[in-house]
C-alpha cells in the first residue's frame, strides 16, 4: 500500500524550493511560473520535483546547489545556508533583495559617484561612532536597545509583521515606531532593525546629525553603510580580525562575534580595504577572470536523497578550473576531484 504520510523529512529542502520558486517568479516577472520550472533547473522529473517541494527529497549536493545559484543568479552561500537550515526563508529573501538592490544601484554609479559614496561613508562612520559613544557602547556585539536609548525619536517593539522581518511607521511628527517579527532575535532581524534605524536617521533626522544633504542615487548605499557601521564598529572590527586564527572562515567567525549576517561582515571588510586604497581604485579597469572547466555547465552529479535515504544519483568527474588575468598567462589553476 502506498504511504500517505505527508511529514516533511527534509523541511529545509522544502524551504529551498519555495525560495527558488519566489526568485524565479521575480526573474520572470509577468510570466506564469510553474513548480516544474524550478525542477527543470536540476533536470528533475515531475515526481522528483513534487518530492522536493513537499520536503521528501533532500537537495544538498554541491553540484545541485551550484546549478541553482548559477541559473537563478543568487549567491551560492545563501542557497547553501538555506538548504542546511542556517537561514529561514525570510532571512534568505532579505539577503537576496539586499544583493539585488546593491547590484542594481551600483551599476548606476560612475567612478565619481563611487568615490563620493566612499567619502560619504567616512562621514557616516563618524555619525555611527558619535551614537555609540553617546550610548557608552564599547564592546561587541552592539545591543540595539542600548543604541535606542540615545535615539529618543525611535521606538522598537515586537509585533505582527507578515512576510517581513521589520516594518516602520510614523507615529507623529518626529516620532517613529519599528516593529519586528515576534520570536527569537536573530542576526538578520538585528540587521533589518538597524537598516530601519538608519533609514529614519537619513530621511528624517539628517540635520540633527550634520549629515550632508541626501543624493537620491546614493540613498540605499548610505542606509547600508550607516546601519553596518552601527552594528560592526570599525575599530572593533580591526581588533577582532587580529584575533581570528588562520585557515578558518573569517566571515563566519566575525558574524558570530558581532551577531550579524555574513553579508554585513563582507561589506565591512570591503570598506576597510577601500580605506587603505588610493583614489585611483575608483578609476581602475576591472580585472578579467576566465573560468574554464571540463564539465558541461548544465551537468552536475545528483547526490540528493529521497525518502529511502539513498542517493538518487552517483558518479565521478574531474573538474578543472583555470583563472586567466586579461590576456596574460594562467595565474592559477587547480584540479578538483
Amino acid at each position: 500500500m502506498r504511504k500517505t504520510n505527508d511529514t516533511q523529512r527534509f523541511p529545509h529542502s522544502a524551504l529551498l524550493f519555495r525560495f527558488c520558486l519566489k526568485v524565479l517568479e521575480t526573474r520572470k516577472r509577468g510570466e506564469k511560473v510553474h513548480d516544474q520550472d524550478v525542477g527543470n533547473i536540476l533536470n528533475y522529473n515531475p515526481s522528483d520535483t513534487s518530492h522536493w517541494k513537499r520536503g521528501k527529497k533532500a537537495v544538498r549536493s554541491i553540484y545541485a546547489l551550484e546549478a541553482l545559484s548559477r541559473t537563478l543568479d543568487v549567491d551560492i552561500e545563501v542557497i547553501h545556508d538555506l538548504s542546511e537550515g542556517h537561514l529561514e526563508l525570510n532571512e534568505a529573501w532579505f539577503d537576496f533583495t539586499e544583493a539585488e538592490d546593491g547590484k542594481r544601484l551600483t551599476k548606476a554609479l560612475d567612478p565619481s559617484l563611487s568615490q563620493e559614496r566612499f567619502q560619504r561613508q567616512q562621514a557616516l562612520e563618524e555619525v555611527a561612532q558619535q551614537i555609540l559613544s553617546k550610548a557608552n557602547i564599547s564592546s561587541v556585539p552592539v545591543y540595539l536597545p542600548e543604541v535606542l536609548q540615545v535615539l529618543s525619536f525611535l521606538q522598537v517593539a515586537p509585533g505582527d509583521v507578515p512576510e517581513k522581518l521589520v516594518r516602520t511607521s510614523r507615529i507623529k511628527q518626529g516620532q517613529y515606531s519599528i516593529r519586528y517579527r515576534k520570536g527569537e532575535m536573530r542576526a538578520h532581524t538585528r540587521a533589518a532593525i538597524a537598516r530601519e534605524i538608519a533609514r529614519v536617521i537619513l530621511y528624517s533626522e539628517r540635520e540633527q546629525f550634520s549629515i550632508p544633504p541626501k543624493q537620491e542615487i546614493l540613498g540605499f548605499h548610505e542606509m547600508v553603510d550607516l546601519s553596518n557601521a552601527l552594528l560592526v564598529p570599525r575599530d572593533a572590527l580591526r581588533a577582532e580580525i587580529s584575533k581570528v586564527p588562520p585557515r578558518v572562515d573569517l566571515a563566519k567567525v566575525l558574524a558570530d562575534v558581532f551577531w550579524v549576517p555574513k553579508s554585513v561582515i563582507r561589506t565591512r571588510l570591503a570598506s576597510l580595504i577601500l580605506e587603505a586604497a588610493g583614489a585611483e581604485v575608483f578609476h581602475a579597469e576591472p580585472m578579467l577572470i576566465k573560468l574554464e572547466g571540463t564539465r558541461n555547465p548544465l551537468e552536475f552529479i545528483d547526490l540528493s536523497e529521497d525518502d529511502s535515504g539513498q542517493p538518487t544519483g552517483i558518479g565521478e568527474q574531474d573538474v578543472e578550473i583555470r583563472f586567466e588575468v586579461a590576456e596574460d598567462t594562467i595565474a592559477n589553476s587547480a584540479v578538483i576531484n
